[in-house]
């Protein structure tokens, strides 16, 4: 059993007028160490007969506890030190063993072990990041959820582990050409159903798709690469990885035809045409004017409530901050209501006065479906020439096929651009960013531009 002698230095502390305890530990014929304490205590405390801290005094002044705390102290060193002894194999223990083993007990933290945090993987610092993007719109967060399984699938088919600090130009390079190819990894079965084929099946049951991924078009893969350049800047910023693949990689600019729309003639053919029998087409068809009227994307559309109305001396408008914009730069938006969108909303605010909205919406996927219909059932069906966002090719459908919500918007850009011909006016109405690529496609010049500009000649 080990044995502890305790002692005073013969070393003063010059500052305290105190002595530090040494001690000194034996155990049978062989082992016989000593080290230094750390505790400093005043003499008079202290009995060199007793060999430890003595107080007698009866008298409890703050010179008195602290002592006492120092005894209490000086005991529990020796109960850890006994410990210590007893499981550690005894052809080990030295003077420097026990040194260390009281200065780990008197300055824990400075012996503390750093246990690094498991350096986190790709998908768990995606994670993080959507997370942090609090400020984007329902669909564009779908758009980074949708992404993260390409990018699971990704993996699995190059069969290499996505990494921030290992990607590369030519990781970027396979990652297209893989999401150009990938709707070929499925083939028809007999019942007309796609699935994956054979080489492809445990792909798809590790990281499931919702629905089979189609050919992707070249503005499609640029906009998933401008995803993840997102995330990579992300990750800089908060310094989980010094690279970036991106700086000598372009994704290049999408490539748009131009904006088709409506004219203000059809947009008024359309808001007169009697769909009285069919009331699910007439409320959408008036969301649609009402849309084309004021020129919100259908995500602020579906935001608008009862307190985005406001009246001042010049008229009633709507007010809003695109939802697209609010992270880079919030700018309001106010557009005036002119006679047509302030009917539409007094025919529905009886029916909806118990709630904040101030249209019948339905889900943005139906409300695209009507518009279609809309379209064939008033008459609106003229040929245009569209591009083929997968071949890049030019392609003539019915205008009635290709109507949607966003025709809306780009039907209050393009008339109006017509009508003002002042990029910076429209694009304050539209919400439209300063320098924004897409609101430039409006400013293609159309055969009445050309006439009014012959006839100043």
């Amino acid at each position: 059993m080990a044995t502890f002698q305790k002692r005073l230095s013969s070393k003063n502390d010059k500052s305290s007028d105190k002595k530090e305890i040494l001690i000194r530990l034996r155990h049978g014929k062989n082992i016989e160490v000593f080290a230094k304490s750390r505790i400093f205590i005043h003499p008079k405390f202290f009995s060199i007969k007793d060999g430890d801290i003595v107080i007698k005094s009866r008298i409890f002044t703050e010179e008195v506890r602290e002592a006492n705390l120092l005894k209490s102290r000086l005991d529990s060193l020796t109960n850890h030190i006994a410990g210590e002894f007893q499981n550690t194999p005894k052809e080990t223990v030295s003077s420097e063993w026990m040194q260390q083993v009281i200065d780990r007990f008197t300055w824990p933290e400075r012996y503390e072990e750093k246990v690094e945090e498991p350096r986190k993987t790709f998908f768990e610092l995606y994670d993080i990041f959507l997370s942090s993007k609090d400020n984007i719109s329902a669909g564009r967060s779908r758009h980074y959820k949708v992404f993260i399984n390409t990018l699971k699938r990704y993996e699995l088919y190059s069969k290499e582990y996505l990494d921030v600090d290992t990607l590369t130009p030519q990781t970027l390079q396979s990652l297209v050409d893989f999401m150009k190819k990938e709707h070929t990894f499925f083939r028809t079965t007999k019942q007309g159903i796609k699935i994956p084929k054979a080489a492809y099946k445990d792909i798809y049951e590790l990281a499931p798709e919702g629905r089979v991924p189609g050919p992707r078009g070249d503005n499609y893969i640029r906009s998933e690469l401008k995803m993840l350049r997102a995330f990579i800047l992300w990750a800089n910023r908060q310094g989980y990885t010094t690279n970036d693949p991106f700086r000598k990689y372009s994704i290049g600019a999408e490539v748009y035809g131009k904006p088709i729309y409506i004219t203000s003639e059809e947009r008024d053919q359309i808001y007169a045409t009697d769909l009285s029998k069919s009331p699910m087409l007439e409320r959408q068809r008036d969301i649609f004017i009402f849309q084309c009227l004021t020129g919100c994307r259908v995500s602020d559309l579906y935001r608008l409530r009862k307190d985005s109305i406001g009246t001042d001396r010049l008229g009633t408008f709507i007010q809003y901050i695109p939802h697209k914009t609010i992270e880079d730069n919030p700018q309001t938006v106010k557009v005036y209501l002119n006679d047509n969108a302030l009917e539409i909303l007094e025919k529905y605010q009886d029916n909806l006065s118990d709630t904040q909205s101030i249209l019948p919406l339905i889900s943005q996927q139906k409300y695209n479906d009507a518009i279609k219909e809309i379209f064939h059932f008033c008459g609106i069906e003229r040929t245009v020439p569209v591009l083929n966002p997968v071949t890049g090719e030019t392609e003539h459908k019915s205008i009635a096929d290709i109507a949607s919500s966003h025709m809306a918007r780009r039907t209050f850009v393009g008339n109006l651009y017509k009508k003002v011909k002042d990029p910076n006016l429209v694009g304050k109405l539209s919400g439209h960013k300063e320098g924004s690529r897409a609101f430039a496609r409006y400013r293609d010049i159309d055969d009445d531009m050309i006439k009014e500009m012959s006839e100043l000649l």
